[in-house]
């Protein structure tokens, strides 16, 4: 059977044949499109499996998970899902939670899909060596995409690099640092494979800055600052997305010029799932809203409030606030998921200029400044490294709210996610292994060499 995969607006991508779960490997790597077909067919299951019940690995189930962990919402409504919701909320998650189970499974059947596709490329002859290098970079990025979030997630996790299925089903946790180690090692190839032009007309597809990008965060997590700066200022010294940063108003639009990287809708008449689910109708209340601490950490002024948050009945109930970043639900395609964004590069530029010392301070303030700028803000007051250090921690709070988990993760890679999240959580819910979501238990029962993560044993 031969079926042609498109996007919603297939002018705008390639038409590919063949998916991958439909053919035997010696078919899909006969050729560019087949081998093409099977890299995109992630993006597209990414984006498909956002509509789910259960929610899915990335964009919305980060963003809206995550977001509840690291207190940036609340779930409002009473009904059969509210307590399954509020184990985040309340940092009572249970091996059983479905959406947590969703994000593992998903997670790994992503994984899977690109060790087929390296495999495949490794013995590939009739394939263009363009294509091949292009494939098996956008399979590296996405293999350490999937890794980054897992490890953050999770702790230890399965680090998984074939396709023998029946192997992978008994691998035990891999300690985190090699896990770390492996995404820097498919990141570094992935630069050296990947081009900087776009192989689409759009930024729908991972170029070498793609895989930069996820590597600037990777090193500013792991303490690597020299790296994290070089990384950050290769892509805002590039000039492939102009100079400063563009309106608020552009960031999340299919167009937008901050964009390093999006995924495109693929569902008719439909656009994000954060566009449908985070916006309320006027006068009601949203079903994610975002907590009175999140929204007292705006400044007076930001552009970013004003832009980015709505609030569905000031007059009568002015705490309904929610996000808005993305506005489109139901409706002709006019929003992508940013996945990653310049904003973000030139605060880990900041953040990594900032820990060297007070050397780098000045143009650690200059980036920082290009963030508040935007905002409508006045350049930030900090002068030392402790204040500067605070001052992006803000900023990183109200730039990324709502956003793939940003917050969750600057609480947990800063150490600082007892002290800000204990005492708005329920009396005795907190535990200190909740900065790590359990392991799923259908996992755990399936797979008798995972441990369980020390908080939920």
């Amino acid at each position: 059977m031969v079926m042609t995969l498109l996007l919603s607006s297939c002018e705008k991508f390639v038409a590919v044949e063949d998916p991958p779960h439909q053919l035997t490997k010696d078919k899909v790597f006969t050729s560019d499109k087949s081998a093409t077909s099977a890299m995109l067919s992630i993006y597209i299951d990414i984006m498909n499996d956002q509509y789910g019940n259960a929610g899915s690995f990335v964009c919305f189930s980060m963003s809206s998970l995550a977001g509840m962990s690291a207190n940036e919402m609340i779930w409002t409504q009473s009904n059969t899902t509210a307590p399954i919701f509020q184990e985040y909320n309340d940092h009572d998650l249970t091996p059983e939670n479905i959406y947590v189970h969703t994000i593992w499974k998903d997670g790994y059947r992503y994984i899977y899909r690109a060790n087929e596709i390296l495999s495949g490329l490794a013995t590939a002859t009739n394939m263009t060596e363009g294509v091949k290098k292009q494939l098996e970079g956008e399979a590296r990025f996405m293999r350490a995409f999937c890794y980054f979030y897992f490890v953050n997630l999770f702790g230890d996790v399965p680090l998984i690099l074939g396709t023998d299925y029946k192997e992978n089903m008994l691998i035990p946790r891999t300690p985190a640092a090699k896990v770390w180690e492996q995404i820097i090692t498919d990141l570094k190839d992935a630069k050296a494979l990947l081009k900087e032009d776009y192989p689409t007309a759009e930024r729908l597809r991972p170029n070498l800055h793609t895989a930069g990008a996820l590597l600037a965060r990777t090193y500013l997590y792991l303490g690597k600052w020299e790296e994290a700066e070089k990384e950050a200022d290769a892509i805002i010294q590039s000039g492939k997305y102009g100079t400063g940063l563009p309106a608020l108003n552009t960031v999340f639009k299919k167009s937008s010029p901050e964009a390093i990287w999006q995924l495109q809708p693929v569902r008719s008449n439909f656009n994000t799932a954060e566009g449908s689910q985070f916006n309320a109708a006027s006068g009601s209340r949203p079903n994610y809203e975002l907590t009175q601490q999140m929204v007292s950490a705006f400044e007076t002024g930001d552009g970013r409030k004003q832009e980015w948050v709505g609030f569905s009945d000031p007059v009568n109930n002015p705490t309904w606030a929610y996000p808005s970043k993305y506005k489109a639900g139901n409706g002709p395609l006019t929003e992508y998921y940013v996945m990653f964004r310049m904003a973000e590069q030139y605060l880990i530029r900041s953040e990594a200029r900032i820990r060297q010392g007070a050397a780098k301070l000045l143009t650690a303030k200059q980036d920082l400044d290009i963030v508040r700028t935007r905002a409508g803000l006045l350049p930030a007051t900090a002068t030392d490294e402790a204040s500067m250090l605070l001052a992006i921690e803000q900023e990183r709070r109200v730039e990324f709210f709502a956003e793939f988990g940003h917050r969750w993760f600057d609480l947990k890679r800063t150490n600082k996610a007892e002290a800000e999240l204990k005492p708005v959580s329920p009396p005795g819910t907190w535990k200190a292994g909740d900065v790590w979501y359990p392991i799923p238990g259908l996992e755990m029962r399936a797979n008798p060499a995972l441990e369980q993560n020390e908080a939920y044993k």
